[in-house]
């Protein structure tokens, strides 16, 4: 499984799940849709939304899913 945080810095909500990445002993790759548009752009063709924090999963099949809400996301990485 393939992961990905799509966030920005000021986020308060993204904020909440960066601080859960450590404690956990799963690689997740990080994608500032700020610094670089093209992650926006990616997720937004992908699932309608821009909205932040989202976690990207890909399975080893290659089929792509899409993980909203903060609280979602933490419970998610916490229960790897």
């Amino acid at each position: 499984m393939k992961l990905a945080l799509h966030y920005y810095d000021a986020c308060p909500f993204c904020q909440m799940v960066l601080r859960v990445l450590p404690q956990i002993d799963t690689e997740v790759e990080l994608r500032n849709v700020l610094s670089n548009p093209d992650y926006r752009q990616e997720q937004q063709q992908a699932t309608g939304r821009t909205t932040v924090p989202c976690l990207r999963l890909e399975d080893d099949q290659g089929q792509v899913q899409w993980l909203y809400e903060s609280m979602d996301i933490v419970e998610y990485l916490k229960a790897l």
